[in-house]
């Protein structure tokens, strides 16, 4: 009862056919039982209810609901649309963690009172074969089901421990077993959730004999425990299952199976507590952990009424055996709804969450499986923003058991980053194109993996953006206008920009100049870094910083304390009125107009509002940006140091690689790794990424991912910074490029 109204349903998840057969029996078992009237005194039933002992009204209706596999059953259960299940203790445990169910009643295997609901994981071979634990490389392997506790968390777990299985790759547990044996059944493997990239082995799936959709799924003749036995049989070497596994479903044969020992000695399959990879709890009933407990104690006595009517001893077991299953009928499969040696169901009282059925070996075996060769891997941030964004980022991450594990570690600049990645002290960052080449010629570090903004090219072009209204500014006359820039040395605010202020002769500079010569450029402008010793020695002019908008010390920092920092920092200066002239990325305005930036400063600007300042003097719609463009520059990258192993930068991709699956910008969700929220920008990754890609190995270098065109002009502004990076030596002003550049102009001006 829910209040008044009585529980009216319990339906029942299904996912093979014989599973619905036998099903449907019970349903018909159930009515059949209701028609014959009140009950022989020895047959009284368990269900209680307020009125006559055959007063059924207020038992649920028993219903049944296809699905196409367990997992497939328990995002039901999210939707509400089914109610009860039954589950082996590992799958259980993935169905209270990832979708919010718990126990209600648990198989019980013998008759004794207060024996523990607990059985045995073993591994059996053919009487005879040549299979010794020590020797499993390379043979053919037969397990019931992905996650199943006896058939899979258990035994890898123990031959992880002994390092039988070597890891090499984190998250990827699958791979890592499917590449240790040959041939395998492993049905589920090929599940979204065990096989998120697509790209788990062939082989996984091998000795699995279902026909089309149904391969390798809990559907499949070889999937659970009777399926493995058959596996066994049908060319596998060796299969992980239950103790009970051949007294229930082959006990005429059961000299055929010796036990494969963790000591390497075969044993008789009947001395299972002396041959064994540790004892699993018992199968469970599980229902929604949104059910209130009027509906967990209908469905508890609903259940156990059934268990009395059709259990072992059952009053109505000659019209349905709830605990048995006949091959002939149930299309020559065992252990269907229940295990076949189950004697009845029993409360699980107080291990009614899926944390508290299992027991402390079960977890230490499921974090066994999650084994990475790397403990933690430590993200350098530059400001207190992206330090919150990275905790957040770790605990989402590891929600998802996502390994390695990540740490924060701040610094108040890219450049104090650098340093730490080249003593080992910080593992990865976040660069930009320009911090790129200083990193990797001063520092050794090297791009692993890169932003794309969309096309899969990794890269974006640099525009120009003004009002509409200023028409009388161009790239050719911005003497005494004011500028937003991204912030000094960025690809984006830095080397882009001040190459086309010499192109188109804005200025004349010469050695050690340059700074003087934007600060007589534009009457002021916001330059986030312009003024830090590290990039300007001489702290000079104060005008490079006066459009910024960092409140106290945050002004004009090279980091998001600054407000106009990054790309869309650059352009919500413009849009705020602090500059004429933004350099942003191609994508930049588009994203912050027309309702697609809910941050205040931007939620009521339009787009149509902008144009582009092109390198011909003319001006364009920002639509246009393909024909009016600066220059292109690689995208932001992640970067780690030169002396990391191949193999351990596999694994640091792979964190961000699983990350981007569960996060990324497009997914449902309180975190967005490309979204840094209404108050700031760019937090680690830029906001107009849409995904991370990884650099093959043989770009992963500086020179060979940026490209000899950015380096060049990297370069041609090295001579007039005087801060020149590490091993490049002294500058002298390029001459032609100069001489190039004046006759542009006249040329422009005729």
């Amino acid at each position: 009862m829910v209040g008044n109204q009585p529980v009216t349903l319990a339906r029942w998840c299904v996912s093979t056919d014989a599973a619905m057969q036998k099903c449907n029996e019970w349903v018909n078992a159930i009515k059949n039982v209701k028609e014959l009237g009140p009950l022989a005194k020895d047959v009284r039933p368990a269900y209680k209810t307020n009125s006559n002992e055959n007063d059924f009204s207020k038992m649920p209706v028993l219903s049944c609901v296809r699905a196409d596999n367990v997992f497939h059953c328990m995002d039901m259960f999210d939707r509400n649309e089914v109610d009860l299940i039954t589950l082996e203790a590992g799958q259980g445990y993935f169905a209270g963690r990832y979708h919010s169910m718990r126990p209600i009643l648990a198989e019980k295997y013998d008759d004794t009172t207060d024996s523990p609901l607990e059985y045995y994981a073993v591994a059996l071979k053919r009487t005879g074969g040549n299979v010794k634990l020590d020797q499993l490389k390379n043979k053919n392997a037969c397990m019931p089901g992905i996650g199943t506790g006896a058939g899979w968390v258990y035994p890898i777990a123990s031959m992880l421990k002994t390092r039988m299985i070597e890891v090499f790759e984190c998250n990827a547990i699958v791979k890592t077993v499917t590449n240790f044996f040959n041939q395998m059944c492993l049905p589920g493997a090929l599940n979204s959730f065990y096989n998120q990239f697509g790209n788990n082995p062939a082989k996984v799936c091998e000795l699995c004999r279902g026909s089309g959709e149904e391969k390798c799924t809990s559907s499949d003749p070889h999937a659970g425990f009777d399926g493995a036995l058959k596996c066994l049989n049908s060319g596998g070497d060796i299969a992980f299952v239950r103790h009970d596994t051949v007294s229930t479903n082959d006990p005429g044969n059961s000299g055929s199976y010796q036990l494969v020992c963790p000591d390497n000695i075969d044993r008789d399959i009947g001395d299972y507590t002396n041959c064994n990879f540790g004892k699993v709890p018992n199968d469970i009933v599980m229902t929604s952990g949104l059910k209130s407990d009027a509906y967990i104690t209908a469905y508890k006595e609903f259940l156990l009424q059934a268990s009395t009517w059709f259990g072992v001893r059952g009053a109505y077991k000659a019209q349905f055996s709830l605990f048995t299953s006949a091959s002939v009928e149930y299309l020559d499969r065992k252990n269907v709804l229940f295990n076949d040696n189950t004697k009845m169901l029993v409360d699980v009282n107080d291990r009614d969450r899926y944390y508290t059925w299992i027991d402390k070996t079960f977890t230490e075996n499921l974090l066994t499986l999650n084994l990475c060769p790397i403990d933690v891997v430590r993200l350098c941030v530059i400001s207190d923003a992206e330090r919150l964004k990275c905790e957040r980022m770790v605990e989402v991450f590891r929600g998802k058991d996502i390994k390695p594990d990540m740490d924060c570690i701040m610094t108040k600049s890219s450049l104090e980053c650098m340093k730490l990645l080249s003593t080992g002290d910080a593992d990865l960052t976040m660069l930009d194109a320009g911090d790129i080449y200083k990193a990797g010629r001063t520092y050794n570090l090297v791009p692993i993996a890169s932003e794309d903004y969309g096309d899969m090219t990794g890269r974006y072009k640099v525009v120009a953006a003004a009002l509409k209204r200023n028409l009388r500014m161009t790239l050719y006359n911005l003497k005494d206008f004011r500028a937003c820039h991204a912030g000094i040395g960025r690809g984006d605010g830095w080397i882009i920009p001040l190459n086309i202020y010499i192109e188109t002769v804005q200025f004349i500079p010469a050695q050690c100049t340059i700074f003087e010569n934007l600060g007589e450029l534009f009457s002021r402008s916001c330059i986030p870094g312009a003024l830090d010793k590290e990039y300007n020695p001489s702290g000079k002019p104060v005008n490079l910083c006066e459009a910024c908008q960092g409140g106290g010390y945050r002004k004009c920092k090279r980091n998001s304390d600054e407000l106009y920092y990054g790309t869309t920092g650059a352009f919500r200066c413009l849009t705020e009125h602090a500059g004429d002239v933004a350099f942003v990325h191609h994508l930049t305005v588009g994203d912050n107009t027309d309702g697609r930036n809910q941050a205040v400063w931007a939620r009521n600007r339009r787009s149509d509002d902008y144009e582009l300042l092109c390198k011909d003097g003319t001006r364009t719609h920002i639509e246009n940006w393909a024909n009016c463009y600066l220059g292109e520059v690689p995208g932001a990258a992640l970067m780690t140091s030169e002396f990391v192993k191949p193999e351990r930068r596999d694994i640091y991709w792979n964190i961000f690689s699983y990350g981007q699956q569960f996060f990324s910008s497009d997914i449902d969700g309180d975190y967005h790794m490309f979204d840094s929220g209404d108050f700031y920008s760019d937090l680690i990754f830029s906001d107009e990424a849409v995904r991370l890609i990884p650099v093959p190995l043989e770009r992963q270098n500086y020179e060979t991912y940026l490209g000899a065109t950015f380096i060049n002009q990297i370069r041609n502004l090295d001579q007039y910074q005087c801060v020149p990076v590490a091993g490049s030596g002294s500058f002298f002003p390029n001459l032609m490029l100069m001489l190039v550049s004046i006759v542009a102009f006249f040329v422009m001006m005729v």
